[in-house]
C-alpha cells in the first residue's frame, strides 16, 4: 500500500474530510523546502489522490494530524512494527520507560475503564477548536500543579 493510501485510509477512519486535513495541516505550519512556503491546497489534494508524490518534510506534519506515528504511513506489518517496538524499547530515555510502565500496567480494574474513557476524550479532542484546547491545557496544568502541591 502506497503512502498516500495510508494517508487516506487514516483520513476514512478518523472522519477527517480532506479539507479539515488541509486546514488542521496548515495549522502545523509547515513549509516546503523548495518555496519556504506552506503547500497549496491544489498540492495537497494532488498528494491525496496519488498524483504528486508527498513532499518529505510534510510526513511529521501529517502525522501530528493523523495522530500516529510517522513510521506507520510507511508500512504497518506485524514485522516492521515488532522493529519499530524493539528499536523504542532500546533507545527510550528513563522519562519514556517510566511512562511506558505507567500507561501499560493498569492498577485496577477502575483504571481500565478511566482509561477506555480518556482515550474516548482524546479521539473527541480533534473536534474541539484550539481555543478551547488551549483552555483545556492551561486548566489541566493548574490541576497539576495542585496535585503535586498536596502530595508534598
Amino acid at each position: 500500500m502506497k503512502v498516500y493510501e495510508k494517508i487516506n485510509l487514516y483520513l476514512k477512519d478518523k472522519k477527517i474530510t480532506k479539507i479539515e486535513f488541509y486546514k488542521r495541516l496548515l495549522q502545523l505550519d509547515p513549509k516546503l523546502e523548495s518555496t519556504g512556503e506552506p503547500p497549496s491546497q491544489t498540492s495537497v489534494y494532488a498528494y491525496l489522490n496519488g498524483q504528486v508524490a508527498i513532499r518529505i518534510e510534510l510526513i511529521p506534519y501529517i502525522a501530528t494530524v493523523l495522530g500516529v506515528p510517522e513510521q506507520l504511513l510507511f508500512t504497518d506489518s506485524p514485522h516492521s512494527r515488532s522493529l519499530y517496538i524493539r528499536h523504542i524499547k532500546e533507545t527510550m530515555t528513563k522519562d519514556e520507560a517510566d511512562m511506558w510502565h505507567t500507561d501499560s500496567e493498569p492498577a485496577s480494574t477502575q483504571d481500565i475503564g478511566d482509561h477506555e474513557r480518556l482515550r474516548h476524550i482524546y479521539d473527541m479532542l480533534q473536534f474541539a477548536p484550539q481555543m478551547f484546547i488551549r483552555q483545556l491545557e492551561n486548566t489541566l496544568l493548574d490541576y497539576k500543579s495542585l496535585t503535586l502541591k498536596f502530595r508534598q
